[in-house]
């Protein structure tokens, strides 16, 4: 069962939010380039402090997804759900690893997330950025599919597995992204799973 966070979590969720929406709409309206942190932090009527303490950087506002699960909590190694349970315990590991990274990396609000990527897909330091956040996606994910399936997360099988999720994630969003949401992320992902059949932990 799905507990609901307390207040001081719910607050905080708010408050990145609110950084977030009004980084994007400075990004777009005056260029990634030409904004400042201080200028997020007046639209939103924050103080520079309380901005990095969300944010480690101007980019990170872009790049960060918001805090999921620890591959330790309980939950975060869910039954893979329908459509899985016919599958060798590894093939469901890999399909639902897959999937919660891209509920992870695309959140409640699919909108917010498809303009972050359109900057990320158009910006060229934002996109050199967003590959190299991904040696803690890739911890993360090993910690997961491990969970799940079983295995040792520094297994080669299971380290190259995260990678290869992770890389197949990123790409796909980035294609999501420059050609402005379509085909939708179903679609592609469902294309996705088909092709990485022959992964094997």
């Amino acid at each position: 069962m799905t507990t609901r966070p307390g207040l001081r979590e719910r607050k905080k969720a708010k408050t990145r939010r609110l950084l977030r929406q009004e980084a994007l709409r400075l990004f777009v309206t005056q260029g990634y380039d030409h904004t400042t942190v201080e200028q997020i932090c007046d639209a939103a009527d924050v103080s520079p402090s309380t901005f990095f303490r969300y944010f480690p950087a101007k980019e990170d506002v872009v790049l960060m997804d918001d805090p999921g699960p620890s591959p330790d909590e309980p939950g975060a190694a869910c039954a893979a759900g329908p459509g899985f349970s016919g599958e060798p315990p590894a093939d469901d590991a890999v399909r639902a690893t897959l999937r919660d990274l891209l509920a992870r990396r695309v959140g409640p609000d699919p909108d917010t997330t498809l303009a972050r990527l359109r900057l990320a897909a158009r910006v060229r330091p934002l996109r050199a950025r967003l590959w190299q956040h991904q040696e803690a996606q890739v911890a993360h994910t090993a910690a997961l599919l491990a969970r799940r399936a079983g295995r040792d997360a520094d297994a080669y099988e299971v380290r190259l597995g995260a990678a290869v999720l992770v890389a197949v994630t990123t790409e796909t969003l980035l294609y999501w992204a420059e050609r402005d949401g379509e085909p939708d992320l179903t679609t592609l992902f469902a294309w996705a799973l088909d092709r990485l059949g022959g992964l094997r932990l």
